[in-house]
């Protein structure tokens, strides 16, 4: 599918693509709905094969990323930028290079942490660009704790819903300790689960023994016989293959695009398994940093706890209406966007001269 029909079939605002010679940077940058004038989304630095998988990634994460925002009530639309790691030859210089780019779209697209963006790079992008949402710097906590905490909710309303108490009665298996990974698997810890959890670096595993974790390979983490299992790394990780090896009852992402294809949802469906759209549960940090864009306030664990009220609210649509909760959840935010949009309409025509 070519470039301009892909935009059109998810909706895209526009694409930009983004290179820098001398510091080796290719990027595209996608502004999926600019709803109230701005979107949100990440900046992810990655290995991909070639220029078209980049696109279409950054193409599916924008477009998740306006779901997220209108199902967490952030008054803004979707974006995400993707860097092609392997191509860049001066990382400074490129980071540079792209907050420039950013920031000559005035605010317009608002960015973030994603995977492969490092502290380092936070730094050297919020000094070309104040479009940036820069946690951990002493005043927003690190993206991956906010994310944690709404986690957590959405973890608590989906174990009630399917009636398996609370985080104390479980276990969750955390396919890796992250950004996101190793805060969840701190609160979890704290709450009394039984948590079992892979990654590939030798750090995050001592940290895991030392904590009272159970250490899997990682070639196993999927297949783990526990009640929730956390894909918490790369997305796509849920596939044709994959699935029928699953042993959980819940699958509750706060890794982005967790499914390979749509069509997934509805595998797990079948199984038995209570899947937890990952746009639906992993907006902590969206909501803080979005938060303290609008507000400069740091506090929004109130807002977070409405993570799992959303949860309960998808889960309730998925079960009375008889379709997967990805449908759920994507029903629920098209309709509030229909609604955002008719009375916008409305406001418009209010204000034509008689």
């Amino acid at each position: 599918m070519e470039l301009l029909e892909w935009m059109t079939r998810l909706g895209h605002d526009r694409v930009v693509a983004v290179q820098d010679e001398p510091s080796g940077l290719r990027a595209w940058i996608a502004i999926h709905q600019p709803r109230f004038g701005r979107t949100y989304g990440g900046v992810r630095v990655w290995h991909y094969r070639h220029e078209s998988e980049a696109v279409i990634d950054a193409l599916r994460l924008s477009h998740a990323m306006t779901q997220k925002c209108v199902l967490a009530g952030i008054p803004g639309g979707g974006a995400k930028t993707v860097v092609l790691a392997d191509h860049i030859l001066n990382r400074p210089a490129a980071m540079k290079a792209l907050g420039k780019h950013i920031d000559a779209l005035h605010g317009v697209y608002r960015a973030g942490p994603d995977v492969g963006f490092t502290a380092e790079d936070q730094q050297i992008l919020s000094e070309t660009t104040q479009w940036l949402a820069r946690f951990g710097d002493g005043q927003l906590r690190p993206a991956g704790e906010a994310t944690a905490e709404g986690a957590e909710w959405a973890i608590r309303a989906a174990l009630q819903h399917e009636g398996l108490g609370d985080l104390a009665d479980v276990s969750v298996a955390i396919q890796g300790l992250g950004h996101v990974g190793r805060p969840l698997a701190e609160r979890l810890l704290k709450a009394g689960v039984r948590v079992y959890a892979s990654d590939l670096h030798e750090e995050q595993l001592k940290w895991a023994e030392d904590a009272g974790i159970t250490v899997v390979e990682p070639s196993a983490i999927l297949s783990t016989d526990a009640d929730v299992l956390v894909p918490a790394a790369l997305g796509g990780v849920l596939h044709d293959l994959s699935i029928p090896k699953l042993r959980c009852q819940i699958v509750a992402p706060v890794a982005n695009n967790t499914l390979a294809h749509e069509d997934h949802a509805e595998q797990l469906s079948e199984k038995g398994i209570l899947y937890v759209p990952d746009f639906v549960m992993n907006s902590g940090a969206l909501i803080e940093g979005a938060g303290f864009d609008a507000k400069k306030q740091l506090n929004w664990s109130q807002e977070l706890r409405h993570i799992g009220e959303t949860t309960t609210q998808v889960l309730d649509l998925s079960r009375r209406n008889q379709i997967t909760t990805l449908q759920a959840a994507q029903d629920i935010a098209e309709d509030l966007l229909a609604k955002e949009f008719a009375g916008n309409q409305t406001e418009s025509s209010e204000k034509l001269p008689s």
